[in-house]
């Protein structure tokens, strides 16, 4: 049987976590010859080609004002920073 370049997608959460575990395993796959593609959120433009692979960026909502300059995964850290200990917002102090 001989071995044919595949296209993997990867459609990862738009956070730094989900979107690294895609990278390594993309990373081997591209060594191995494979095509490898993200369909990520446009916070990530730019962020992935350098690294080898290609960006297929959706917008999943309308911008809202000063959303151009939000880093990619912004969401979690201000869900982070929010709910943690000792923050009031979680019923712990």
């Amino acid at each position: 049987m001989s071995e044919q370049p595949l296209t993997i997608l990867f459609m990862p959460e738009s956070a730094y976590g989900p979107t690294n575990n895609c990278i390594g395993i993309g990373d081997v796959l591209r060594r191995r010859g494979h095509r490898v593609v993200f369909a990520a959120e446009a916070s990530w433009n730019g962020r992935l080609e350098p690294l080898g692979f290609e960006e297929d960026l959706v917008d999943l909502a309308a911008p809202e004002a000063g959303a151009a300059s939000q880093d990619a995964g912004q969401f979690w850290k201000d869900f982070i920073r929010d709910t943690a200990r000792g923050s009031g917002r979680c019923g712990r102090s």
